[in-house]
């Protein structure tokens, strides 16, 4: 055998029988009938009597609880004899004294009642706040747009009565108003478990509803309101689940941190005589047991430090990064496997029973050493991408699980397994050894499976100043944060305590400056915070590039949810100023006019409510970081964003806009850069080291531009050189700066990091960074917005899917330009025409909305022609192929003489724009119309010599005959043609041969 390590002789295995019961058989989620009760558990105990009435339950033991929770405080409680500890204690004394009197030894029963949400035996119940809502308003056959109907299916919303925030006291309120009983039911404790049992295997409305039905026909509204707390799994009587199992063994609540099991504490421990051994109490292989947990980090880091309680023979202390994914313990016995999470649910079906299956286990072949044949491992299942060798979010984790059962050897996400703990080694817990012992073992019996399970990382410190370094870190990476560990501690089950703290970084203030942000909309809490705006939806506003014309300039966009850090103070002030401003959220009628969302039609993040922003409030708000989303409009949000003050003396013309945003994260990104910098040279003297920037989210195999694939049908750029030096901010599109100078590359442009690194250069950047500010001022380069990259781009992608040539970029329009020097700005006029519309670019929907707003109702006429005479030729040889550009040489006359307008517009101007014509059409008007589009010069006096074609709608041979005689005389005959010569020329995008469209009568 392999040398595992020295350890003390293994103690005796914890009893695998208990009077006959066994370990194995508490399987989860399994609904037995009493014959196979009777058989799997032969000598579990019995009651003598029926359960009691189910509405006892709350009579005697859940209401006297809440009322002494009341009272605790109050004034009774000073005329009280008992502390309310005791008072509690006696409640549960009483009503477990009773049940053993009146029904037996089995309180099984009525614990999956009181603590419902430790109940593992029972399958989660598919129903939320809305779908109860739902069904309570069909069951008792009310309107759902009635008053009462509207009340439970927006139960957080205020109202007349208290229970704004508290579901099943909304439920009872409409209840109490239509019950169909009006004293206590007779359903027993038996029964309503097993409807509730019923309820948990339905899945479907149809199902769920007659079980709903049942409950409100034999229980009055206060058992209802009890029903709805239980299928909730949300309680709070006022004791904890350690209170319940205290008064009925004092073993029963270690049995239920190794075990998980309300089943096996109930039924081993009926007897209080009976008392479990030391070794009973410890981590048992293959039973689910309740792991330790963090304690929250409040307080400073010197504080941290102190709480490790560090001596002078050992003042280290170890700091993991915080893992943002599930809690999972895992057991192996000779090639089997089971998983647990935290709360006890099982996943070994996911991750894998054996060596053959699942999505992680048929991987680990190799993963322990020769000589492990038991284990139980401690860890954090998290989803990791192999293509980009990045953590994925953890939503991502039941779907990687399932797709890597599907396709066990692809490389999509996959779930890894982080161990940083091992509690049990060959028959033996080792709970109480200390965490510095457990890593040797641990890592003498793990071997790494590279990106499948790995051996989580620590590092070792003695100072507060070192956590606060990595914490940096740790952001940077867009981590969860940071878990601080005493390695001279034990393990202690289901206890959260000092020896492990978290840190995260909601309590550190390292966004550079605070920001001032304006409160767009809110949120109705629950619980204490319930009939109260809990979380307020916060923007920033529009400004410069980012408000169109014609918007209103108290538009904002959405950047992120705020609420963590109010008093009761803050929100009473808040209430106050706010006071009948606030405006529920209709989503068929969004206010667009003061506020963008993400999403579009969806609306991510939608409040409940919404205000005016000259009507609102500015927030200070301080936050760890910022990350990029997609749920908010800026395309950016804030990582653990807090409330630190309300800024009264600010108003929505003061708040954070979007250039003030990008400039402030530049400095701190800027001032990050170089305190590393500095760090790294401090450590190195006399040799400066070039770090790489880093983007968050971005795998750094991804940065390296000599890996960029550079295809040659495609080289829209091979004669340019770039400078890019700052990422796109694009509403519709951006873009890190890495990615575009890959984009650039790949399309055969060069890159270069300074902008005299080669001749003609493009010095491309969208924002204010202190590079950009200092060649500004420098007067030596024009800067190009990175939206005349991806215009091109997309310009290019569309003409060649049209079967066009492309190969072109876009010519210099007023928007691409960040800053001039020259002239570029003047000759930039000459790519648009008088309303700001492209003459080489296709404009959107959007886009095109904008311009005919801007629009006189006197529109004059312009000529593409005009502007193709400023053009170089030389440079924009390419647009032959565009069908505006065709009759670019032409002066064209059309004779409408007679003419009969037509009844509707060309269907290719009002539907698929210019390039889809018809060859049916015989309007002069229109003809006129595409002569322009396509470049030409309309004449209106046909004795103009410049005439190159006459355009005739007729064939009047006394009317050709006249214009024949018109035109003979001069020298260059013009060429007369029909109107669907002009028509098939731009189907052709040619200038087609005149003879064919010759009118017949000449």
């Amino acid at each position: 055998m392999s040398d595992l390590g020295t350890l003390p002789d293994a103690p005796p295995m914890a009893r695998d029988i208990v009077e006959g019961i066994s370990v194995e058989a508490f399987g989860p989620n399994k609904i037995l009938t009493e014959a196979e009760l009777n058989r799997d558990y032969p000598l579990r105990p019995r009651n003598k009597k029926h359960t009691l009435p189910f509405h006892e339950l709350h009579t005697y033991l859940f209401d006297p609880l809440l009322a002494n929770k009341k009272k605790r405080t109050g004034p009774n409680q000073r005329l009280s004899k008992l502390k309310p500890h005791e008072i509690r204690r006696n409640i549960i004394d009483r009503f477990i004294s009773r049940w053993r009197t009146e029904v037996g030894n089995d309180i099984y029963p009525a614990f999956r009642l009181i603590l419902c949400d430790k109940d593992r035996d029972r399958s989660v119940y598919h129903l939320k706040e809305k779908t109860i809502g739902r069904l309570w308003v069909k069951v008792m056959k009310i309107n759902k747009d009635s008053d009462d109907g509207y009340a439970l299916l927006n139960w957080r919303q205020p109202g007349a009565s208290k229970s704004a925030g508290d579901f099943a006291l909304r439920c009872y309120e409409v209840i109490k108003k239509r019950p169909m009983r009006t004293t206590p039911g007779n359903l027993t404790i038996d029964q309503v478990n097993e409807m509730l049992d019923n309820l948990s295997q339905a899945t479907k409305e149809e199902d769920q509803l007659p079980i709903m039905v049942d409950f409100y026909n034999n229980m009055d509204a206060d058992e209802l309101m009890w029903i709805v707390r239980i299928i909730m799994r949300q309680m709070k009587v006022g004791a904890t689940e350690k209170t319940f199992f205290d008064a009925w063994h004092p073993d029963a609540d270690a049995l239920f941190n190794v075990s998980s099991s309300l089943k096996r504490v109930c039924w081993e421990l009926y007897n209080p005589d009976f008392r479990m051994d030391s070794d009973d109490k410890s981590v048992t292989l293959m039973s689910c047991f309740q792991p330790q947990l963090a304690q929250f980090q409040k307080r400073s880091m010197a504080d941290v430090v102190k709480a490790m309680h560090p001596t002078a023979e050992d003042p280290t202390f170890w700091i993991e990064e915080k893992l943002d994914g599930e809690r999972m313990q895992m057991h192996y016995q000779n090639g089997n496997f089971m998983f647990w999470s935290r709360r006890g649910k099982e996943y070994t079906r996911l991750y894998g029973s054996g060596w053959d299956d699942g999505s992680l286990t048929r991987h680990l072949g190799e993963a322990f050493d020769k000589g492990v044949k038991s284990v139980i491992l401690d860890g954090e299942m998290i989803t990791w991408d192999p293509r980009m060798d990045v953590i994925v979010a953890f939503g991502t984790l039941k779907t990687a699980a399932l797709e890597g059962n599907r396709n066990p050897y692809g490389d999509g996400p996959r779930p890894l397994f982080r161990v940083f703990d091992i509690l049990y080694l060959n028959g033996q817990s080792l709970i109480n050894y200390t965490l510095r012992d457990r890593r040797k073992a641990l890592e003498r019996s793990i071997k790494s499976v590279h990106r499948r399970m790995e051996v989580h990382q620590y590092v070792e410190a003695q100072e507060g100043r070192e956590i606060e370094k990595m914490l940096r870190q740790v952001i940077a990476e867009a981590s969860e944060g940071l878990v601080i560990k005493n390695p001279r501690s034990i393990y202690r089950l289901n206890d959260r305590n000092d020896d492990w703290m978290k840190v995260k970084p909601d309590y550190m203030t390292e966004f550079g400056e605070s920001l001032d942000l304006l409160v767009l909309g809110g949120y109705w809490g629950s619980g204490k915070r319930g009939g109260i705006l809990s979380s307020y939806l916060c923007g920033v506003r529009l400004d410069g590039n980012h408000l169109l014309p014609g918007e209103n300039p108290m538009k904002f966009w959405s950047f992120c949810k705020v609420g963590g850090g109010f008093t009761a103070n803050e929100y009473s002030q808040i209430a106050h100023i706010t006071d009948s401003q606030w405006v529920p959220w209709d989503p068929k009628n969004p206010p667009k006019e003061f506020m963008e969302l993400a999403g579009g039609d969806q609306a991510f993040e939608r409040p409940d409510v919404w205000i005016r922003p000259d009507r609102s409030f500015v927030v200070e708000v301080k936050a760890a970081s910022v990350a990029p989303t997609d749920k908010f409009r800026v395309g950016m949000t804030l990582r653990f964003p807090r409330f630190k003050r309300l800024r009264e003396d600010k108003d929505w013309k003061s708040a954070l806009s979007i250039s003030g945003f990008l400039r402030l994260k530049d400095e701190v990104e800027k001032g990050e850069e170089e305190k590393a910098m500095n760090m790294e040279n401090r450590r190195r003297p006399g040799k400066r080291i070039k770090r790489e920037l880093k983007v968050l989210g971005v795998s750094e195999k991804a940065h390296r531009l000599d890996q960029v694939i550079v295809s040659n049908s495609n080289m829209l750029f091979k004669d340019y050189s770039f400078y890019i030096m700052s990422e796109s901010t694009s509403p519709k599109e951006k873009k890190s700066k890495v990615e575009l100078e890959q984009l650039v590359k790949s399309h055969g442009g060069r890159i270069f990091q300074t902008e005299n690194a080669a001749e003609n250069t493009w010095v491309i950047g969208d924002r204010n960074t202190v590079k950009i500010s200092a060649l500004k001022k420098k007067g030596t380069h024009d800067i190009i917005r990175s939206s005349w990259i991806l215009d091109s781009i997309h310009q290019d992608e569309a003409e060649r899917r049209s079967g066009r040539r492309g190969g072109y970029v876009l010519p210099l329009e007023p928007r691409y330009i960040f800053s001039a020097v020259g002239d570029i700005e003047q000759k930039s006029q000459n790519a648009i025409d008088t309303w700001g519309d492209s003459y080489a670019r296709d404009v959107d929907a959007g886009e095109l909305g904008q311009l005919l707003d801007g629009m006189s109702t006197n529109i004059e006429r312009v000529f593409t022609a005009e502007f193709i005479q400023t053009l170089d030729h030389d440079n924009f040889h390419s647009f032959d192929g565009l069908p505006g550009w065709i009759f670019r040489e032409l002066v064209i006359y059309i004779d409408t003489l007679n003419s009969n307008e037509s009844k509707s517009r060309h269907p290719a101007f009002v539907n698929s724009g210019p390039h889809d014509v018809s060859a049916h059409v015989h309007d002069p008007s229109i003809s006129g119309i595409l002569v322009q589009f396509a470049g030409g010069r309309i004449s209106e006096d046909i004795n103009d010599l410049d005439i190159t074609h006459v355009v005739v709608h007729t064939s009047d041979l006394s009317r050709l005959q006249s214009i024949r005689s018109l035109i003979q005389s001069r020298q260059g005959i013009p060429r007369v043609v029909t109107t669907e010569w002009v028509e098939e020329s731009l189907i052709c995008k040619a200038v087609l041969n005149e003879e064919r469209f010759a009118p017949a009568s000449l």
